[in-house]
């Protein structure tokens, strides 16, 4: 029998030749170890599967009942009728839960991860007592607490915001990040974020002040492949993410955590070095 203890795949190894063995996203625990990032998508993606299976099974019934409205000529047709279009009007809240719930899971698993690994970066530069360089952020900054906190935006008078979407972009060039990160997840995250923001603080139908800000951002900024709304009287009235964002959402997450993995890696060593 082959003694296996006495056989090694690493033996011989070099320090550096390690890296072969590795997936970028490994070096993510560089930074923090204690978020078991694959068992939570894996997770969120079974949920997105099973609200997507009963997305279609409600279309494919008001497909069924359709049909048998227009076959149907009898006495009670005008009911038939109210109660198909009352399938459709649920349908647009259905389709808006289905995005919220999306949505819902995927952003706090973004900011989670951004922000305890940006604060587990920020411990290492203070421990060592490096530089971080000398970004604008850190000039607004000083020393305040939240210099290392991604929910918070420093502005040109140096006063400080809760305000993830503003912060996440700052603190990412501030430490170099940024150029790891995708433009396209950068623009991901804005867009998310915000629908996030106006879901999570609006509900289902937001303000019509709301609804105007929200149709100016997405114009403005391009956002058209990732939101479709429902309207009222020609104008927008509930918001929900394309079929095919949805689909992305955990494709962009991993995007995301393979480019933290290759920045952790980049990491000079004396800064990631135990004391």
């Amino acid at each position: 029998m082959e003694n296996f203890l006495e056989k090694s795949e690493f033996e011989g190894l070099r320090s550096g030749d390690l890296d072969n063995f590795l997936d970028d996203r490994d070096y993510l625990y560089t930074l923090v170890h204690n978020i078991d990032w694959q068992s939570q998508l894996l997770a969120v993606r079974l949920m997105l599967s099973r609200n997507r299976q009963a997305g279609k099974a409600y279309s494919k019934a008001i497909e069924e009942d359709a049909a048998e409205v227009k076959a149907y000529s009898g006495p009670h047709h005008d009911h038939w009728v109210d109660q198909h279009v009352d399938m459709i009007h649920e349908s647009v809240y259905r389709d808006a839960a289905e995005s919220m719930a999306a949505i819902g899971m995927i952003a706090p698993l973004v900011e989670s991860t951004l922000g305890q690994s940006l604060a587990a970066l920020g411990h290492m530069y203070d421990r060592k007592k490096i530089s971080p360089g000398s970004h604008k952020r850190w000039k607004r900054a000083g020393d305040h607490p939240a210099r290392w906190n991604c929910q918070f935006y420093f502005n040109g008078k140096g006063e400080a915001s809760n305000n993830i979407i503003l912060g996440v972009p700052q603190l990412a060039t501030a430490c170099g990040l940024d150029k790891y990160l995708s433009e396209d997840f950068l623009t991901w995250f804005e867009a998310m974020f915000t629908y996030r923001n106006f879901m999570f603080h609006g509900g289902f139908e937001w303000a019509i002040e709301r609804r105007q800000l929200f149709e100016t951002e997405v114009e403005k900024n391009g956002w058209t492949s990732f939101f479709n709304c429902s309207t009222t009287n020609d104008r927008p009235w509930i918001y929900y993410i394309e079929n095919k964002a949805i689909d992305a959402l955990l494709a962009m997450v991993e995007d995301m955590l393979d480019s933290l993995g290759r920045f952790a890696r980049s990491l000079p060593f004396e800064l990631i070095s135990e004391p």
